[in-house]
């Protein structure tokens, strides 16, 4: 084999040692030999797929990867993260809605305590109280409530008196007597029954010296402003410490003199109101007195004599004056109710005190 061969002669060469018409010992060229050889070995011994028996192998490790198994607990804990991903989003939102709607509500009932009936926040103040007065279930509970709705209406009472809000004051010093009446009712029953009521007793009786204090330096402090006579007076009222009463308990004493005091207070409001029915702007023209409502419960043993008093026959309050003095009243039959179901309720069995509901 003289000279350079090209792809094309070594192709030829290939082709003639395949034909027989070449023999591969007739090829000087070791290298070229050994190339035309490799090419004929590849030729007649090509790459072949796996046989049968490696077929059937690699089906039968296959099919054994993919045959089902019981679920292993990482794959259950799996399952579980990939279920719970989805309505995260929602649940969290949720979650952040509820905790912001909490947090505004128990702000605003925050902010609410201290208003007075002129607020606007003061409809949130009294549904919070009566929902307080529901889920009290003990007779000790519900005169902790009454006690506290009372010192809101005292605390209102001197602010009102002091902005010279007269008619205002004189509302929310009645229902503080009512309150009072309420509270010591509700110890009243347990008299009898629990010795340690005593001390219950005695912390209300501290309040109320308190808030007589409180209500003679108001009175002081308003003396020397005769466009104030209206609040002077009723606030006069919380300050006379009462006639004893030897045949009642110390419960049902107090809501005696509670309900006494709401009663003068009644008179002072309808005294106040006559004089000024010419001249004082309608009702419309007037801002409205804020009435209380009051919660109403199913009967009990205790509440079965309740209070079916027809209404009074008399022309509907046309004045701020008119309206205090109606709502002052009510409230002095209320606590005047109490006070009798104190007396009672001293010789029985415990049972939530009602009151009868305003109209």
């Amino acid at each position: 084999m003289v000279g350079r061969r090209t792809a094309k002669d070594t192709a030829r060469l290939i082709e003639e040692v395949a034909r027989g018409e070449r023999l591969l010992e007739d090829i000087h060229d070791d290298q070229l030999r050994e190339t035309v050889r490799l090419a004929l070995r590849l030729h007649k011994d090509p790459f072949a797929g796996p046989d049968a028996r490696a077929r059937a192998r690699i089906r039968s490790r296959v099919l054994d990867s993919l045959r089902p198994r019981g679920a292993t607990i990482a794959d259950r804990v799996a399952i579980a993260f990939e279920i719970l991903a989805k309505p995260a989003p929602y649940a969290m939102r949720a979650l952040g809605f509820v905790l912001v709607v909490v947090g505004i509500g128990a702000s605003t009932m925050v902010v609410s305590a201290g208003s007075v009936t002129s607020d606007p926040l003061y409809s949130v103040k009294i549904a919070s109280e009566q929902a307080r007065l529901a889920l009290a279930t003990t007779p000790e509970d519900r005169a902790s409530v009454e006690l506290s709705i009372a010192e809101h209406r005292f605390a209102e009472a001197t602010k009102l008196a002091t902005s010279g809000s007269d008619d205002d004051a004189i509302v929310a010093t009645s229902e503080y007597g009512e309150h009072l009446a309420y509270a010591a009712a509700e110890l009243a029953q347990l008299e009898s029954l629990q010795p340690t009521t005593a001390a219950l007793v005695t912390q209300l009786q501290q309040k109320i010296d308190s808030h007589r204090l409180a209500a003679a330096a108001t009175v002081a402090q308003l003396a020397d402003e005769p466009n104030r006579a209206p609040s002077v007076e009723v606030l006069t009222v919380l300050t006379r410490p009462g006639d004893p009463s030897a045949d009642l308990t110390p419960a049902a004493a107090i809501a005696q003199r509670a309900a006494t005091a709401a009663d003068q207070i009644a008179s002072v409001a309808e005294r106040n109101a006559a004089p000024r029915g010419r001249d004082e702007p309608a009702e419309a023209d007037a801002p409205k007195v804020v009435v209380t409502t009051r919660r109403t419960e199913a009967p009990t043993p205790l509440a079965s004599a309740r209070r079916t008093d027809a209404p009074r026959a008399t022309p509907a309050p046309t004045t701020r004056g008119e309206r205090a003095a109606e709502v002052a009243r009510k409230a002095a039959d209320d606590a005047q109710a109490a006070a009798k179901k104190a007396k009672e309720g001293s010789h029985r069995t415990a049972a939530p005190t009602q009151r009868r509901q305003h109209d």
